[in-house]
């Protein structure tokens, strides 16, 4: 799991994303984007865990239209509770569970889920290999890890890059897709399948930011205050420069537990 206990998404960050991205949704483009990564799958009566459930806005979605029985697991206390609030108030605790766990190996049992669903979270994780290995090894034969992450571009991080990920205030250890790929495969998966999604997020980016500053402007101030409102101003225009300068990627990943 993430390498941090310290409570990182305090109450401004994710009343700032929830306004951006929907009630429960803590990763870039909300519902619209969970749809995305699960395109094609029938989740009927699957069990279902996610890496990361945040708010839990994801685990709900997948319950509610999907079908799944969903497991979400969450390193922040806070996090795990609203998700848990938001379930009940959706009537959808018995197809969701929300566990607070500790950082590091899943306290999931072997070949026991359908699928493993994450979205913006691996880039917390410093030990991808074992972490991605850990994964193979909670899934049934013929499960599928289907993922959207933050990454970077080739080469070493720029000044630039350095200064908005100071500005996000946030654990991250940024890769590439390709290597992705690579550490997915070296674990044993099969089937590996990855799509760049920068361009996709790039626009995204750059609407965030000009609905942040035009019509968004007084609720946020509203929610968080004329000084971290100003942060995420700052913030969210550098990222739009790294992004624009393709220095800072988003991508989308999957991989099957091969057939015993």
């Amino acid at each position: 799991m993430i390498d941090t206990h310290e409570e990182e998404y305090n109450q401004n960050v994710t009343a700032m994303l929830e306004l951006l991205w929907g009630k429960g949704f803590m990763a870039p483009g909300g519902e619209g984007n969970v749809k995305r990564i699960l395109e094609g799958l029938d989740l009927t009566e699957k069990r279902v865990l996610e890496i990361g459930s945040g708010l839990g806005g994801g685990a709900l979605l997948m319950a509610k239209q999907y079908g799944a029985q969903v497991i979400g697991l969450e390193v922040e206390a806070p996090l795990v509770d609203r998700a848990r609030e938001y379930a009940s108030e959706a009537k959808l605790d018995h197809r969701v569970e929300f566990r607070l766990v500790d950082p590091g190996p899943l306290d999931i049992d072997n070949d026991s889920v359908d699928v493993v669903y994450s979205s913006g979270v691996f880039i917390h994780i410093a030990d991808k290999p074992s972490m991605f290995r850990d994964v193979l090894r909670v899934l049934k034969p013929g499960g599928l890890l289907a993922a959207y992450d933050w990454l970077k571009g080739p080469g070493e991080l720029s000044e630039a890059m350095h200064e908005w990920m100071r500005l996000e205030e946030l654990t991250f250890y940024l890769d590439t897709l390709e290597n992705y790929s690579l550490m997915l495969r070296d674990a044993g998966f099969k089937e590996v399948k990855t799509t760049d999604a920068s361009s996709w997020y790039t626009t995204e980016a750059r609407r965030e930011y000009e609905q942040m500053k035009g019509p968004l402007y007084d609720p946020i101030t509203d929610l968080v205050g004329e000084e971290k409102r100003d942060h995420f101003l700052e913030d969210w225009a550098a990222m739009v420069g790294v992004l624009e300068a393709g220095e800072l990627r988003s991508g989308y990943f999957s991989a099957r537990n091969p057939l015993s």
